[in-house]
């Protein structure tokens, strides 16, 4: 089931906070019956900000909405969404930048992490020979 059909079918819940074991149990075939962590891990964050804000009763912990790059003043009040599609798009491409730049922090950091790590190994290795 699409989210988008998720959203006007009939089935009810109640609030949920997600928490990164949790699964969704409904929704995108794909990520259906994985856990928010490995959703994450996939890069499918956007699903993810998508159902925070297009589903009235569905929210996730604190640390999830940032990493999801949902900042405090993007934040909605629960049961409730985005009723305007223009605006939940401008607010789900808004989102994604904050996570696309984490993103990239993050690789650079490993690659100054593993580029460190070369030089200590390269400087061992000349120690071990003299």
């Amino acid at each position: 089931m699409d989210i988008l059909e998720f959203e006007n079918s009939s089935y009810s819940v109640n609030l949920r906070k997600l928490t990164r074991k949790a699964r969704l149990g409904f929704g995108y075939q794909e990520i259906k019956n994985i856990t928010i962590q490995d959703i994450l891990i996939m890069n499918k964050h956007k699903e993810l900000i998508k159902i925070y804000f297009g589903l009235d009763k569905i929210t996730f912990m604190d640390d999830i909405l940032d990493e999801l790059g949902i900042t405090e003043d993007m934040r909605i009040e629960k049961p409730g969404k985005i009723r305007d599609y223009a605006e939940r798009d401008e607010l789900v491409k808004e989102a994604l930048i904050t996570v696309k730049a984490r993103k990239k922090e993050e690789v650079a950091a490993f690659r100054e992490m593993a580029k460190e790590m070369r030089e200590e190994l390269k400087e061992e290795e000349k120690k071990e020979k003299k």
